[in-house]
């Protein structure tokens, strides 16, 4: 979740409880305010943070009760819990606008433009298996096509690794680098790329806690091949059948 939005849902939660009070009360009531509460905070910040924890933990019913306890013995016990809560709230607004708008403020201009168009509505959606899948697919796309379709001695069209070693080889129209050494590099990066992440995220559905991270370090090494193929051969380039 983007911080301004988690930023703008935890206020309005703190001014739900704050206005409604004792009126949250009713299990339906109290079960969906903390419900979207719960939501936003793991959302933004983790099931596994502080502050996440802290509201889980929180009661809203006395600790004990006898034969005397009255009705405002359990409201107090409900209000005082329902105090913990945004207590905690404004405590994870803080941090979240501490942290700043980095979660929002995702420059464009930094990746390749095309990847970009691409996976842009999987970085808005918050869809981080498909944007890492769809950079894969879409880097080893339109390396192949801008480098004329290459294919192999039967006629058959290049893939994953041997498609980048062939592209990039060191006598390769492609070859990105300026000397043997720089050559070597990219191509390796290539290979790489197309082993280490295009055959595991095209093929496999990944469930990781750093989903997010992983997938942005994708989109950055795929818009790195394809910015440096820009580069060095952008007048070479086969685009759009030229």
């Amino acid at each position: 979740m983007q911080t301004r939005a988690a930023v703008e849902n935890l206020k309005s939660l703190r001014e739900e409880a704050e206005q409604q009070g004792i009126q949250l009360k009713p299990p339906a009531k109290l079960a969906s305010w903390r419900g979207r509460v719960q939501t936003v905070l793991t959302r933004a910040l983790g099931a596994d943070h502080h502050a996440t924890k802290a509201f889980m933990d929180v009661r809203y019913a006395p600790r004990a009760v006898t034969s005397s306890s009255t009705q405002s013995y359990f409201d107090n016990a409900f209000l005082s819990g329902l105090a913990k809560v945004t207590g905690i709230i404004d405590a994870a607004i803080f941090e979240l606008e501490l942290a700043g708008t980095s979660d929002d403020a995702v420059d464009e201009t930094a990746f390749d433009p095309d990847l970009w168009s691409h996976v842009q509505s999987h970085v808005q959606g918050e869809e981080w298996q498909k944007v890492a899948s769809q950079t894969a697919i879409f880097v080893e796309d339109r390396v192949r096509q801008w480098c004329g379709n290459p294919t192999g001695s039967s006629g058959e069209a290049l893939v994953g690794k041997r498609l980048f070693s062939t592209v990039f080889a060191d006598a390769g129209q492609y070859r990105l680098g300026k000397q043997a050494g720089e050559w070597e590099g990219w191509r390796a990066l290539g290979m790489g790329f197309a082993q280490a992440l295009s055959n595991v995220d095209r093929h496999n559905i990944q469930k990781r806690p750093d989903a997010k991270r992983y997938a942005f370090g994708v989109l950055g090494l795929g818009s790195l091949i394809l910015t440096q193929l820009r580069h060095q051969h952008g007048d070479d380039l086969v685009v759009d059948g030229e």
